[in-house]
């Protein structure tokens, strides 16, 4: 009589749904790593663009830089605080 024959094939049976489910998983964290790679790639603004104004990545947050920024009416010299 051949015990050992039922086993392998259920242990077979078992890699082969442990295989499956690998490769599910593997696909899924495939998407996710791409969505974060687009989703970092389209909050960036890239250095050599063109035009007069640009937003500047600073350490209080983004800040608006260029030739034609708008200049308030009280930035005159000599005026105090």
């Amino acid at each position: 009589m051949k015990t050992g024959q039922p086993t392998r094939r259920h242990a077979a049976a078992v890699w082969r749904i442990i295989r499956r489910a690998a490769a599910a998983l593997r696909a899924v964290n495939d998407e996710q790593v791409l969505m974060w790679e687009v989703f970092g790639r389209s909050s960036r603004v890239p250095p050599d663009r063109d035009g007069a104004l640009a937003w500047v990545p600073s350490l209080d947050g983004p800040r608006l830089t260029g030739d034609q920024l708008p200049i308030p009416d009280d930035a005159g010299v000599g005026h105090g605080p």
